[in-house]
């Protein structure tokens, strides 16, 4: 292998680290943010699923800048506004500043996405490219894995900014070395840049994902209703201008393709479930668990750690197995796993907890390299970009929506428990507001009832999640199936995978 693939692999790699690093890295430090900014933590969910949003809607326009620029201009300068970006929230002074910096910096996580991708499929020959996408896959269990860890470290000496400062860090030597060792040829497509066709996108799931955010916390609100009337007038005329362009900014004949299709529901199913509630789960184990940041951070290893080396092995695992089978078994290992965890009391200790993360572990592991040959298998290099921006299209709009609903599902759980165990705070508890309850209840008392149903919530939509991941599997086994296969009016595979069962 050449110097130059390698370093085209390195640079495909430290995408999703640095993207997936970024997207939980609040996970741990949402009650101290929280409290340095004079908010309760409800009012943070837009820490997480902005980030989603601002990955969500600028996917697909990352793609397609990608194949028209270039993969390797794109990276770069993505890099580049990443660290900026990243920059931006450590110095955020105010809830607002904060949210539009973590909106910005998912928007350069999304071209960084699109184009690592394309990177592979442009540079590697398709005799490695199964090795290059599971490097690609293990990034996305190390980013999972550091997010929360780095997180927890800062705040052991009482800062969370010095987190944001060192992600930046991090994207700026990256993007230094990408413009010393990255070749920079430009992209394939041609055509003029669709610029109606990405603020249409942009704003129509930009009104999606803000409206199923805003709906969790009051769903008759304006903003709602604004959010989602963006969505629903935009979305159908995006479809329709991409219908009538020569190049679209997405193909969908690509739909086409079994193993395309297959791998998009899978991705979103992985996002809706296991990703959006390990996201959840964190300030869970801080206020009922009664751990530190970093300890919340370091409970999560058996599964991120587990993801990272079972997706290190996925080159051997995607020679014997398809990528139905791989698939599958990923959301049917996440499905168990969540439901092992579904079973949490307040007085389990980690061995208990530990089954599920495993299982956990296991299943994204599997799936995520099978997420990342489903996006580029039987794609033209040219339009690699947008295919890949599109399958991580669905796997943020997925991790967005899934972190509201999942967060709905934990306050209307937590709500019902609460008016049982302590009616005359129960609206207080429901929200996390502690010092509110405390004032009309000892706070033993309090905290007692909201651990219970805080628990409640969470096992509730521990369930939902479990069955979310279950129906994926069966989805995705169904689109991958060997009749599906059938021969179709797109180019021929250039990666060899294999998508037939033996």
């Amino acid at each position: 292998m050449s110097k130059t693939q390698l370093v085209t692999i390195g640079a495909a790699a430290l995408a999703p680290f640095v993207v997936f690093a970024s997207f939980p890295l609040p996970i741990v430090a949402l009650p101290a943010i929280g409290a340095d900014l004079g908010v309760g933590i409800a009012e943070l969910n837009l820490l997480v699923s902005g980030y989603a949003l601002g990955l969500g809607a600028f996917l697909l326009t990352g793609g397609s800048l990608a194949d028209r620029f270039g993969a390797a201009r794109v990276w770069i300068g993505a890099m580049i506004g990443f660290a900026v970006f990243s920059a931006g929230c450590a110095l955020a002074t105010s809830v607002p500043l904060l949210v539009a910096a973590r909106i910005a910096e998912g928007g350069a996580g999304a071209a960084l996405m699109a184009s690592s991708l394309s990177l592979v499929a442009a540079a590697v020959e398709p005799q490695r490219r199964a090795a290059a996408v599971a490097l690609w896959g293990a990034a996305i269990g190390a980013g999972l894995s550091s997010g929360p860890v780095g997180a927890g470290l800062a705040l052991e000496f009482g800062r969370w900014r010095p987190a944001f400062a060192v992600l930046a860090a991090v994207a700026a030597a990256a993007a230094l070395l990408g413009v010393l060792a990255l070749p920079t040829p430009r992209g394939a497509a041609r055509g003029r840049f669709d610029l109606v066709g990405t603020v249409l996108l942009t704003v129509g799931l930009g009104g999606l994902i803000l409206g199923v955010s805003w709906a969790g916390a009051d769903a008759s609100a304006p903003r709602v209703w604004i959010a989602f009337g963006l969505a629903v007038v935009l979305l159908p005329v995006f479809v329709l201008q991409q219908r009538r362009r020569a190049v679209p900014m997405f193909d969908v004949g690509l739909l086409r393709l079994p193993t395309y299709a297959g791998g998009l529901v899978a991705g979103m199913a992985m996002a809706l479930s296991i990703l959006s509630m390990l996201v959840l789960l964190g300030p869970y184990l801080q206020v009922v668990f009664g751990l530190s940041a970093l300890q919340a951070g370091l409970w999560f290893l058996p599964a991120t750690l587990l993801s990272t080396l079972v997706a290190l092995s996925g080159a051997r695992i995607g020679a014997r197995f398809s990528l139905r089978t791989r698939l599958t078994a990923g959301l049917g290992l996440s499905a168990a796993g969540l439901a092992a965890l579904a079973f949490v009391q307040t007085s389990w200790t980690f061995p208990l907890l530990l089954p599920g993360f495993v299982l956990a572990g296991l299943g994204m592991g599997l799936a995520n390299p099978a997420l990342g040959a489903a996006a580029v298998v039987g794609v033209p290099p040219e339009r690699s970009g947008v295919a890949a921006g599109a399958a991580n299209t669905a796997r943020q709009l997925g991790n967005a929506l899934g972190i509201a609903m999942l967060g709905a599902i934990i306050h209307a759980g937590a709500l019902a428990s609460a008016r049982t165990e302590l009616p005359v705070a129960a609206d207080l508890l429901a929200a996390g507001d502690l010092h509110g309850a405390a004032a009309l209840t000892s706070a033993d008392a309090v905290q007692a009832a909201y651990a219970v149903a805080q628990t409640t919530g969470v096992r509730l939509a521990l369930e939902v999640s479990a069955v979310l991941a279950f129906l994926g599997a069966l989805v995705a086994a169904f689109l991958l199936r060997p009749r599906a296969a059938a021969p179709v009016a797109v180019p021929a595979p250039t990666i060899p995978e294999r998508v037939m069962e033996p």
